[in-house]
C-alpha cells in the first residue's frame, strides 16, 4: 500500500463517518472535525472504529502496526497517514 492509496482509504472511512456535517472530506481534513468519542456506546464510537478500520487494513496489506500520535485526533489526514504506513 502507498501513501496516497492509505490517504484515499482514510478519506473514505472519513466520508463514511461525516455526520458532522463537514462540507469537504480531504487530505486536509483533521480527524476531530468528522469523528467523536460521543457517538456509540462506551468504547464503540466512530474514533475507535477509524482506527481499528484503518490498522486492519494496514495489517491486510501487509504492513506492521506502528504506534499512532497521541494527538492524531487534531491533525490531518495528510499529517497522520505517513506516521502509520
Amino acid at each position: 500500500m502507498e501513501l496516497d492509496q492509505l490517504k484515499a482509504v482514510m478519506i473514505f472511512q472519513l466520508e463514511n463517518f461525516n455526520d458532522e456535517e463537514v462540507e469537504k472530506v480531504d487530505d486536509d481534513t483533521i480527524h476531530s472535525d468528522v469523528l467523536s468519542e460521543d457517538d456509540g456506546f462506551g468504547h464503540i464510537n466512530s474514533v475507535q472504529i477509524y482506527k481499528d478500520v484503518i490498522r486492519f487494513t494496514l495489517v491486510k496489506q501487509g504492513h506492521k502496526l506502528k504506534a499512532w500520535p497521541s494527538n492524531w485526533l487534531e491533525i490531518s489526514v495528510a499529517q497522520l497517514a505517513p506516521q502509520i504506513l
